[in-house]
């Protein structure tokens, strides 16, 4: 899925959506300006935009305090969004609890922090999250994220992948992704030029909406060790 920068103005999510929705990709996710009112406003633009067939979600970044939390998540509960991820502090459980007691809308978490499968027992056992999160490159590596993987499988509970941050993370993470039944996304952050760097031939979506792992024996990527050698600037 599409998973935007932040705009100021509602329009320009509306649009961008619209153009990726066009472009055959299978979901778009609004990281909004934080900003209660005008977030509601934003995804209401997008649902119109995109029509009510067409999944988006919504990322607040650990933005609100609960009434605020509640309030967005019922508007976008409304508006028919596939999922709300981090509207209250990576750490409040107890607010999360409260959260998912109210809310019908999934609810994701579990992104932060920088930790690896055994911060995820409270969560599942206290039934603060929907679905859980997991990153190669700050959930421990490979084989944690595998861990909480299987763990979260055998809870019935999606193990979504957060985009890697740089082209060799992403690869990491979508042979991740391809090795486990229980993640529906790979996530690409916008604009995504931006994340791309240092590798032969980087991941693409196709025309479908999909993307491809590597061939190649273990991350499968080739390293343009010719773009290093260009941007070299001494030697230590």
């Amino acid at each position: 899925y599409a998973s935007s920068a932040v705009f100021e103005h509602p329009e320009a999510y509306a649009e961008e959506a619209l153009r990726f929705k066009e472009a055959g990709w299978t979901a778009y996710k609004i990281h909004p300006p934080a900003i209660p009112d005008l977030d509601i406003r934003v995804c209401d633009a997008v649902r119109s935009a995109v029509g009510d067939d067409y999944r988006i979600m919504l990322d607040s970044t650990w933005s609100y305090d609960y009434p605020n939390a509640l309030r967005v998540g019922r508007a976008v509960e409304s508006l028919g969004f596939y999922w709300y991820e981090d509207p209250l502090a990576y750490d409040d459980l107890y607010g999360y609890v409260k959260l998912k007691q109210v809310l019908g809308i999934p609810l994701m978490a579990t992104e932060m922090p920088s930790t690896g499968p055994r911060s995820y027992a409270p969560w599942i056992m206290q039934q603060a999250t929907d679905y859980l999160r997991g990153d190669v490159a700050i959930k421990g590596g490979l084989t944690s994220c595998l861990k909480t993987a299987h763990t979260a499988e055998t809870f019935q509970m999606n193990y979504e992948v957060h985009h890697g941050g740089n082209s060799l993370n992403n690869v990491a993470n979508l042979h991740l992704i391809m090795a486990i039944p229980n993640c529906e996304y790979f996530e690409v952050l916008l604009p995504d030029a931006v994340q791309k760097h240092g590798l032969v031939q980087d991941i693409e979506v196709d025309a479908e909406g999909m993307v491809h792992a590597h061939q190649r024996p273990g991350l499968g990527a080739e390293i343009d060790h010719a773009l290093i050698e260009r941007n070299k600037i001494a030697e230590l």
